[in-house]
């Protein structure tokens, strides 16, 4: 077996057409697998959309499911194999013929952390990035390794005000370091926990559909 062939990631896929325009990268929390991010990719409806559902690479230490990073703060964290999968599934979304614009990772929680960790380190802008109820760990390690090319991708950040496993505090952090690099950012809370809400959905829609045009229309109105 190659190396390519042993970094590739479990990866489930879904499509909303025949002939989809863009790629949508979902990335599960921690103790997740393939499947879960799929009912959310249903829920969210976006049309013209191939969805890609990775399955981290390391068990979890709860005894079940997948995590994206293995370690702890004492021993260290290895995202090694993660790494080297998320970039082998771009290689071959983009292989599929979607360009660096229409793809767009989504990720939840410790996924979310992952989406932004991934994309920031990009030599190229994407689509954009949507972390829900996520976190940035390493900022200072994140803001040396970024790339200027990054600063395009636009983002969404999304978090629960009621969120009890990852505090909302944890996405106006993150939100001001995009603004602070100058990345195109929004930041939306919600009502509700350390969950996806079914009414994120039409938020998402709209971002994926156009970014840009969203970010200035919600930030416009920010400004009122």
């Amino acid at each position: 077996m190659t190396a390519a062939a042993n970094s590739k990631l479990v990866t489930r896929t879904f499509s909303s057409s025949d002939q989809p325009t863009k790629a949508l990268i979902g990335l599960h929390g921690w103790t997740g697998d393939e499947h879960v991010f799929e009912p959310v990719a249903k829920m969210m409806n976006i049309d013209d959309a191939q969805w890609f559902f990775p399955r981290a690479p390391y068990k979890a230490d709860s005894g079940k499911g997948y995590s994206w990073f293995s370690g702890t703060d004492e021993t260290g964290w290895d995202i090694e194999k993660t790494r080297i999968g998320i970039h082998q599934l771009l290689a071959d979304v983009r292989s599929n013929g979607f360009s660096p614009k229409n793809i767009f990772l989504i990720g939840f929680s410790q996924g979310a952390s992952l989406a932004m960790e991934i994309a920031l380190r990009l030599p190229f802008a994407i689509g954009g990035i949507v972390p829900i109820a996520g976190f940035i760990k390493f900022r200072d390690t994140l803001s040396n390794e970024a790339t200027k090319e990054s600063k395009a991708t636009p983002v969404l950040l999304l978090h629960g005000n009621q969120d009890e496993i990852i505090h909302v505090i944890a996405s106006e952090k993150a939100h001001d370091f995009f603004k602070e690099r100058g990345n195109p950012v929004y930041f939306k809370r919600y009502d509700g926990g350390h969950k996806i809400p079914k009414r994120t959905g039409p938020i998402v829609k709209s971002f994926i559909l156009d970014s840009f045009n969203f970010l200035e229309v919600n930030l416009s109105e920010t400004l009122k």
